[in-house]
């Protein structure tokens, strides 16, 4: 198998898209265009609510991750308002509308599914979507040289993070400390961060690394492996031995993927290693548990 072929094998993630009262003609170009997504990022599989009367076919529906009404479906529009209402408020998700056609394009709502079916545009509303309210975004990376544009940027400030994580960094003031000599990482590392409303300082070198730590208490500390003057190893170390952040999660950024060097990162005192580029979620993920465990103390 080719190195292209292991990467299509499977996509990033997969959401489960119900569509209630659609017509046969509609529900076989969603099938169609859902297809072609199996290769990507964002793979969509259909669940087709044909019987909108039955209490648990609609079940079926509110379980899955994207829900779509046909509009243009009286009786699907009233079943699944009575089916809905009796739904619980944790459990509810924007609805979005098929079978409205839209006029002018300028004032259609992101709700909106245009009708007849546009491929191009029926994918751009469900990745819209679980960027904006799934909170899904693997293109933003890391690492990457690319300087992201302003609707990226726009994007991850409109995911933010988990309202508790943005609740504790107000009140408690996470302190986050970024030192990585690329300009790129230090100002993508500066958009997740302000997502969360935590406070950040960035440096570009090892030397700077190790001032700041001994002069503020870090909640938690991102280390480039290769900077000019002390690698991120010899900084590791030397925060491992300090007063104030001897305990701080400290997480090293490289592009190297080795056993060997992953080796170095842990007997230099790192709690992970995350290899560049890395995507948003990832990053995400990773962050939330550190600082989580580092607030519940």
């Amino acid at each position: 198998m080719t190195a292209q072929a292991s990467v299509m094998k499977t996509p990033g993630r997969i959401f489960s898209v119900a569509v209630v009262g659609a017509s046969e003609r509609d529900i076989e170009i969603l099938e169609r265009v859902f297809g072609i997504t199996r290769y990507r990022q964002r793979c969509y599989k259909l669940v087709v609510i044909n019987d909108v009367a039955s209490t648990s076919e609609l079940a079926r529906a509110v379980d899955s991750d994207i829900h779509v009404l046909d509009v243009s479906n009286p009786k699907a529009i009233v079943c699944w308002q009575r089916h809905a209402a009796t739904v619980s408020r944790d459990k509810r998700k924007p609805v979005l509308r098929l079978g409205q056609k839209i006029t002018d394009e300028k004032s259609a709502s992101e709700f909106v599914i245009p009708w007849p079916i546009n491929p191009a545009k029926l994918l751009q509303t469900l990745d819209n979507f679980t960027i904006r309210h799934l909170h899904y975004y693997p293109e933003f990376e890391i690492g990457s040289e690319v300087e992201p544009s302003s609707a990226v940027v726009h994007n991850i400030k409109a995911i933010g993070t988990t309202t508790q994580i943005k609740q504790d960094a107000r009140q408690k003031n996470i302190r986050v400390l970024v030192a990585d000599d690329s300009l790129a990482v230090r100002r993508q590392l500066t958009i997740e961060f302000d997502s969360m409303d935590a406070h950040l300082d960035s440096v570009a070198d090892g030397e700077a690394a190790v001032k700041a730590t001994e002069q503020e208490k870090y909640d938690v500390i991102f280390l480039d492996v290769v900077m000019p003057g002390l690698d991120g190893y010899s900084v590791c170390k030397t925060i491992r031995r300090s007063a104030l952040n001897k305990t701080t999660p400290v997480i090293m950024l490289t592009s190297r993927s080795s056993k060997f060097d992953k080796l170095k990162g842990i007997l230099a005192g790192c709690d992970t290693y995350l290899t560049k580029p890395i995507n948003h979620n990832e990053f995400k993920e990773i962050t939330q548990k550190h600082l989580v465990k580092r607030m519940e103390k």
